[in-house]
């Protein structure tokens, strides 16, 4: 597995065969029984590395192993999800139920809520919140300066998006290549314009068009698919939105019961935790689905786009989802609560191995977790703070694979992540701070070593800066070349004049 230089998140295998998440039904990599970081969401390597060296670290025995033995291979998880393992379905639901619901539900309900939100909106060390918070109405600002392998390299990027358009602006330089370019996206029009072109250039991929363009690009994309690209990403906020609406009707259909009390480890201390559980059947999985599948038919013409494109009906495919599940299969799903937040989350399939993620606090809650399954620890974060510098390391079946650290006082920070296998490893640092409205990161330090050996950066920067509130960069199509409905020696003409812009 590789890791993406700039965002440190795991590249899947081009070999990867696509399966569904039952919870949004995207394809989800199906690696060899993945782990999943909580602190990011990303699958990581069973074997992992010491991220200081790059050397292999000394693994650790988990729970009923002994220095030397195998790990033991867990059982075969044949229950409501057919074909995910455990960490996988912690992942799903977790994902499903930690989201801020409307007040649809009975107190027990209610009780869950309050938990989960407590318990995850504050789970990073640094607040990024406000891409995910504002991404309707969010600026973020990139700047990159520096040698990479002897070359220099620069770059200022702007991103921009509010409910009805977004706009992408950028002044690249790599060696002696340099250009500059704006892109700009509304409803019905994505607009292009770039240093050197006598005039800018606009797709409408709403209406029809009787261009050449199919022709000119050799049958590789048609109309129809540049059509569903772009009208998938500029639906993607509103459709994320529907599923989040989705997420609470399909929650709101689940019943609640109290258990007994059980005790968890919580900020240091033994404590009694109430406990709520639910049954996760067939009928349950059939009804969570069907909200999911009723959110995309509000975008009834991009999901008939998709279909027709991918030879894929999703009823089809949610009904042979539902025709593995067995009508006795069932999942029994309990959260307990101290204090408005939760301890732990128990997921007991019938008949199999019951999994365990234990949410141990800290600073926070989510600063010391744990996940067991067959009663052994596969996944572990272990926090602490010292003099206002906070830490945390990631453990992946007792190897670490993960750190990080934040001083709250300086602002700086470091974060180290190791792939399997030896042959990857990425760290940076640099220093955060909270500004009005967003946040300003500043990256100073990269090293990132694969199959090829370490890159080298030379005095190589970068910043981020995201703010609410977009400035939008608009594009004047007037005078523009509409390229779907323009013919080959239009078409001829404006591939020369871009190449000719580079150089």
């Amino acid at each position: 597995m590789k890791f993406d230089p700039m965002t440190g998140k795991p590249i899947p295998e081009e070999n990867s065969q696509p399966k569904f998440d039952p919870a949004t039904g995207q394809p989800i990599a199906q690696a060899d029984r993945p782990k999943f970081d909580p602190m990011t969401g990303q699958p990581i390597q069973q074997q992992g590395f010491d991220n200081v060296n790059g050397q292999q670290a000394n693994q650790t025995p988990f729970r009923g192993q002994a220095f030397g033995e195998a790990p033991k291979k867990a059982k075969k998880k044949t229950a409501l999800f057919v074909g995910i393992g455990a960490v996988a379905i912690i992942a799903i639901l977790v994902i499903v139920l930690a989201v801020k619901f409307v007040g649809m539900y009975s107190s027990p309900a209610s009780q869950i809520e309050t938990a989960l939100i407590n318990t995850f909106k504050d789970s990073q060390m640094i607040d990024t919140s406000v891409i995910t918070k504002s991404a309707d109405d969010l600026q973020v600002n990139i700047s990159m300066q520096g040698k990479i392998d002897g070359s220099n390299v620069d770059a200022d990027i702007a991103y921009a998006r509010t409910n009805n358009e977004m706009s992408i602006s950028a002044d690249i330089g790599v060696s002696v290549l340099s250009t500059s370019f704006n892109f700009y996206m509304n409803k019905t029009n994505a607009c292009f314009d770039m240093k050197g072109l006598d005039s800018p250039i606009y797709y409408n991929y709403v209406d029809e068009k009787d261009g050449d363009l199919e022709e000119f690009v050799g049958g590789y994309v048609t109309y129809d698919e540049i059509d569903t690209i772009l009208q998938a990403i500029y639906d993607s906020t509103e459709i994320a939105n529907d599923l989040k609406d989705a997420n609470s009707k399909a929650l709101a259909s689940l019943e609640f019961e109290k258990v007994e009390s059980q005790e968890f480890e919580v900020n240091g201390k033994d404590v009694k935790c109430k406990g709520y559980t639910t049954q996760l059947d067939k009928d349950a999985a059939q009804s969570i689905l069907d909200e999911y599948i009723e959110a995309l038919e509000k975008h009834g013409d991009l999901i008939d786009r998709i279909e027709d494109l991918t030879g894929t009906d999703l009823n089809k495919l949610v009904n042979h989802f539902t025709d593995d599940i067995d009508d006795d299969d069932n999942i029994e799903l309990t959260f307990y609560i101290f204090k408005n937040q939760l301890a732990g989350i128990i997921i007991a399939p019938e008949d199999e191995d019951e999994v365990k993620i234990l949410f141990e606090g800290g600073e926070f809650p989510t600063q010391n977790m744990e996940v067991i399954s067959a009663k052994e620890t596969v996944y572990e974060i272990k926090g602490g703070s010292d003099d206002g510098v906070i830490t945390q390391e990631i453990y992946t079946e007792g190897v670490r694979t993960g750190m990080m650290t934040y001083d709250m006082n300086s602002g700086e920070f470091l974060l180290s992540l190791s792939g399997g296998y030896g042959d990857e490893m990425l760290s940076f640092s640099g220093t955060y701070e909270k500004t009005k409205g967003g946040f300003l990161l500043t990256i100073d330090d990269i090293e990132y070593c694969s199959d090829y050996g370490m890159t080298s950066l030379e005095d190589f920067e970068v910043t981020v800066e995201a703010t609410k509130g977009a400035n939008i960069e608009k594009i004047d199509t007037d005078d523009a070349i509409d390229i779907g409905n323009a013919d080959k020696d239009e078409l001829t003409s404006l591939l020369t004049g871009v190449i000719s812009a580079f150089y």
